[in-house]
């Protein structure tokens, strides 16, 4: 039934409530009281909070996911005197509203850092004079998280593929570069003694042709969008591989390497072999930054989304300047590094809908934790 009929309804039964007799009297009230529970019901399950406020700051109502929401106790609803909210959300609450509604979205840090949309109107009282301010929060953190993932992984798949095609132009003049330097040695050396200082000009304008090609080559491997080839893959056989090929460095280096599994992991879809790409450079960067000892620990859990691998060294970790930058290609800590394995797995990851964190500090260590979806979650996704 239309809402506005169902009231005009009403409003025309209570106009001539005096007229009514005492069973009649007893049926509009049962009507009203079943409508009244059913009004309730509803707000009790919403996801969204729905906060009543008076012009003091009084509750006069809140269902319980406004009182999750704004970090409020079960008993603000009921209690007499105003109450006091977590100040972000007070400042999105004051004001006059006026005949207009209005939204805007805050940071609140209490009762957890979380981002809430709040949608603010002004209604009448049940007493004359005495306006009421109704309040709709909203969750909006995963939303906002999803929004800012897609726009960075556009951002990271435009300057790849952009990227790409520059390293690939260039690989074309450097091929013709080396044939031709190759044509200019054999020429070279029917000369004689007399082409000695030209010949050794070759060899290093060679060596450079050499060394550009390597580092046009490595770049493609990092940023050439490569489908992967899923399969079931339990993480822990990767995990188990990939520790294998890094045995004797690890005995070289003394360091201890455990694998700590949380429960029963389950399988995930993926490709086999670029995870173990993935894992491999995430551990040979944690031995990396370590001298001599230490621990290199592999977590393995299990959330409702995600199966997660959680890779932590003791090196010397990572200031806080400079951990923003270490997915950026060719930047590295390291005398001797090429600068993409990060952004290798930070490729392959995304690939494969997962995600990428890292935490770090100088001095302590630092923990590289691959995300990678559960199938129920892949599924939601392929949809």
């Amino acid at each position: 039934m239309n809402p506005r009929r169902r009231s005009d309804r009403f409003d025309r039964l209570l106009g001539r409530v005096e007229d009514l007799d005492p069973r009649n009297l007893a049926i509009l009230a049962r009507r009203i009281d079943r409508e009244r529970h059913l009004m309730e019901t509803v707000l009790e399950t919403l996801r969204e909070g729905v906060l009543v406020l008076t012009e003091d700051n009084r509750v006069a109502y809140a269902n319980p996911a406004a009182l999750t929401l704004a970090g409020l106790p079960p008993e603000a609803a009921t209690a007499a005197e105003p109450v006091r909210f977590p100040p972000e959300l007070a400042a999105a609450l004051e004001g006059d509203v006026g005949g207009a509604a209005r939204s805007r979205e805050v940071e609140v840090a209490y009762p957890e850092p979380r981002i809430l949309r709040v949608h603010l109107a002004a209604v009448e009282g049940p007493s004359a004079g005495a306006p009421l301010r109704v309040a709709v929060l909203a969750d909006i953190s995963a939303e906002r998280v999803q929004t800012e993932d897609r726009v960075e992984s556009e951002r990271i798949d435009s300057i790849m593929t952009l990227a790409a095609g520059v390293a690939h132009e260039i690989g074309n003049p450097l091929n013709a570069m080396g044939i031709h330097l190759e044509l200019l040695r054999r020429r070279l050396g029917g000369l004689g003694k007399d082409a000695a200082k030209a010949l050794e000009s070759v060899d290093v304008l060679e060596a450079e042709v050499r060394r550009l090609d390597g580092i046009v080559r490595n770049f493609l491997g990092a940023v050439r969008p490569v489908r992967p080839d899923l399969a079931e893959t339990q993480l822990l056989e990767v995990a188990a591989a990939s520790l294998a090929l890094l045995k004797d460095q690890l005995e070289q280096l003394g360091v201890r390497a455990t694998v700590d599994v949380a429960g029963e992991l389950p399988t995930v879809l993926a490709d086999r072999g670029q995870v173990q790409q993935a894992l491999f450079n995430v551990l040979k960067n944690a031995l990396e930054a370590m001298d001599r000892g230490g621990d290199l620990t592999i977590r393995a859990r299990s959330e409702d989304d995600w199966v997660v691998l959680e890779v932590s060294d003791t090196g010397v970790g990572i200031p806080a300047e400079k951990l923003t930058r270490v997915f950026d290609a060719y930047y590295t800590t390291k005398a001797d590094g090429s600068g993409l394995g990060l952004l290798i797995v930070l490729r392959i990851l995304r690939a494969h809908g997962g995600r990428v964190d890292l935490a770090s500090q100088p001095g302590k260590g630092t923990t590289v934790t691959l995300r990678f979806p559960q199938r129920h979650r892949r599924v939601r996704l392929l949809s």
